[in-house]
């Protein structure tokens, strides 16, 4: 079984992220199995999840979930005087992320990446607006890896881009952010390596909730704007084409016809056997990284997947929580 797992964006709402995870280990993977993931591709805190599997550490990545709070991430305060006088005086941040730079020079090493897992990451640079899916053997040193899982994770305004990333070609990545910016579901990154399953934990509810306080103060209005509207509607639109697509090739296929790709005429659309799991309700906001926020995400991240995995089981297609 070649199985991919998509991980999308969502700052703190991972931890919902993590409780699909908890039960697709305690559950659906053979106990002691390392690395079940044929292929990872994630973008910001998908990406910090998706390293600690690739290095087969869900061990550590449960112990981290379980024990976090906002000062493990970031340090500052979203108030807005403050940060004007931040920006005023040159700060290219609101919030200072370095915990979180610390836990990730603590954890993540190159050698430590498992060789049987394709895991992929997404960055853009602020420079040329371009998304790059990077890979672990991309990358010379820890320090640049590290820097790169880092930048995967910046939302603009609330943490400084990371400034610089150097990949093992010597090419030199300047003012580098959050993947999601410009592709918060990188799906592109696994089907065309052909899996025969595909998992995808979006951890943004499919319809956007009333905010009645977002437009009160600038920070407010960028983190609604930017984290909570625009990369949710890229994920949601990405992810109805992906399964508008795939039942299209199953119905096909189930009358014998083959559908070609457009882009390459000579190979054919594959259907996935596929399961979405998404919160049905938002899950509030994206810094909050406190203890009992992180607890009912993990629970309705564990709660979500068994409901997804029992609709898969049952009708060995496509199934979505």
């Amino acid at each position: 079984m070649k199985r991919a797992l998509v991980l999308s964006g969502g700052g703190a709402k991972g931890a919902f992220q993590f409780g699909a995870l908890q039960f697709i280990f305690e559950k659906v993977i053979p106990e002691g199995q390392k690395c079940p993931f044929a292929i990872i591709a994630g973008v910001s805190v998908g990406a910090l999840n998706g390293v600690m599997l690739a290095m087969n550490k869900y061990p550590m990545m449960k112990e981290i979930w379980e024990n976090i709070d906002n000062s493990k991430v970031y340090t500052g305060k979203m108030k807005t005087f403050p940060a004007i006088l931040k920006i005023a005086f040159g700060n290219r941040s609101v919030l200072s992320n370095s915990p979180l730079a610390n836990l990730i020079s603590k954890h993540v090493n190159l050698s430590d990446i498992d060789q049987k897992c394709d895991f992929r990451f997404g960055c853009v640079s602020l420079v040329d607006g371009e998304y790059r899916a990077f890979r672990p053997d991309d990358f010379n040193n820890n320090k640049d890896l590290q820097a790169a899982i880092l930048a995967s994770t910046v939302m603009p305004i609330v943490w400084e881009p990371v400034e610089t990333i150097t990949d093992i070609q010597g090419n030199i990545h300047r003012d580098v952010v959050d993947g999601g910016i410009r592709n918060i579901s990188p799906l592109g990154d696994v089907i065309d390596n052909d899996p025969d399953e595909v998992i995808i934990i979006n951890c943004n509810a499919s319809k956007i909730h009333r905010d009645e306080d977002s437009g009160k103060n600038i920070f407010g209005i960028a983190k609604r704007s930017l984290a909570e509207i625009a990369i949710n509607e890229i994920f949601v639109s990405d992810l109805k084409e992906f399964l508008k697509v795939n039942y299209l090739v199953r119905q096909a296929d189930a009358q014998g016809v083959k559908l070609k790709k457009e882009s390459d005429q000579s190979k054919n659309y594959k259907a996935f056997k596929t399961v979405v799991i998404e919160p049905d309700t938002p899950l509030g906001d994206a810094l909050d990284f406190s203890p009992n926020t992180t607890r009912s995400r993990i629970n309705l991240g564990y709660k979500r997947a068994e409901e997804a995995f029992k609709d898969f089981i049952n009708t060995n297609e496509i199934a979505s929580h």
